[in-house]
């Protein structure tokens, strides 16, 4: 058995902002675009996006509400994105998004940034540096 890709599934309460954060400040395409989902992708990236509904279940008391069930989107990490070129995609959105973290080599071997998207999910985009790196 040979697990294939991974493609998360990140909660926003506006489906057609998220599309366009990704699609202009990331250079992502709208793949599939149906009534509260969508999946973007740019080269071997695949990202869903769902702007979610409650089930009936959580409708029956009248005191909850869309609020209640979604109160804001959260992730208790980050998403990680290789690249072959993180600095030019560096150049292309440090001025277009809110930057979490600057673009530096870190003690993992890694040269990377991070920035928030529209919803606040940290999105790191990485470059492998370990053939540079004196061991």
């Amino acid at each position: 058995m040979v697990l294939q890709k991974l493609s998360p599934i990140l909660w926003t309460k506006n489906l057609q902002e998220t599309i366009l954060f990704y699609e202009s400040i990331l250079g992502f395409t709208c793949c599939n675009n149906f009534p509260n989902f969508a999946s973007l992708s740019r080269d071997h990236v695949e990202i869903m996006i769902i702007e979610p509904t409650p089930e009936p279940e959580d409708c029956e008391n009248p005191l909850n509400n869309q609020e209640a069930f979604f109160p804001k989107p959260k992730l208790t990490g980050s998403i990680y994105i290789f690249s072959d070129n993180v600095d030019e995609l560096w150049e292309k959105v440090k001025d277009k998004a809110i930057i979490k973290s600057d673009i530096a080599d870190r003690a993992y071997w890694m040269r990377d940034f991070s920035i928030l998207d529209n919803n606040g999910y940290e999105l790191v985009f990485g470059q492998d540096i370990s053939s540079q790196q004196k061991v």
